[in-house]
């Protein structure tokens, strides 16, 4: 039995992209939800715009994984600031309304 395989198998399962994309959307929903006290449905929007700049990037573009990660970052970020300066003094229910509505807009247009 080859332990250094088993190692370096289980290693690349661990270190996935798949694993670091669970941590990213762990770690956005830990700070809307958790430190900020926001109800923000608008984070699965953004999740969802970043993995399909990233998957089309990687299928269509054929760049490399890092560059697709900073295409999705990049598309992400673009897509909350668009968001984000219209809905910067909601609070509350009002907030919760216009970020589902974002996530809505997201799941039917991809």
């Amino acid at each position: 039995m080859d332990f250094g395989q088993i190692l370096n198998n289980t290693l690349s399962q661990i270190l996935s992209p798949t694993t670091f994309g669970f941590a990213l959307a762990a770690i956005g929903l830990s700070i809307h939800f958790g430190f900020a006290g926001l109800l923000n449905m608008g984070v699965a929007g953004f999740m969802a715009v970043g993995a399909y700049g990233f998957a089309i990037s990687i299928l269509t573009l054929g760049l490399p994984w890092w560059a697709a990660a900073l295409v999705g970052f990049v598309l992400a970020a673009v897509f909350a600031l668009i968001l984000g300066i219209p809905t910067l003094r909601l609070r509350g229910d009002y907030l919760a309304i216009v970020t589902i509505a974002a996530a809505e807009v997201v799941r039917l247009l991809f």
